[in-house]
């Protein structure tokens, strides 16, 4: 289970192209592809292997002028998606 304290990247070998307000992320190991839109998009190209899943929630919570717990439980909503489709993976504290 993820926590506003986790970090995580984007798995090794994952592609992404924005399409307009969309962003289409591929797993070319895989044959698949996941359209994200635009908040989801934001989300995904926040997830760079440095901020906690809390700083992203807190950044989109000023975006988007929504409750900071409201903001959590989307980001961690997504990010549990991504994680579990192998799109993310979870970072160990202090990994590079």
């Amino acid at each position: 289970m993820l926590s506003l304290d986790d970090i995580l990247a984007p798995a090794p070998g994952v592609l992404f192209r924005q399409s307009g307000e969309e962003l289409v992320v591929v797993l070319p190991s895989e044959g698949r592809f996941f359209v994200l839109n635009r908040t989801g998009a934001q989300v995904f190209q926040m997830i760079d292997g440095r901020r906690t899943l809390g700083e992203i929630a807190e950044a989109m919570s000023q975006e988007y002028q929504i409750s900071p717990e409201r903001a959590g439980q989307d980001v961690l909503a997504l990010a549990g998606k991504l994680l579990e489709r192998g799109v993310v993976i979870k970072k160990q504290r202090g990994e590079q």
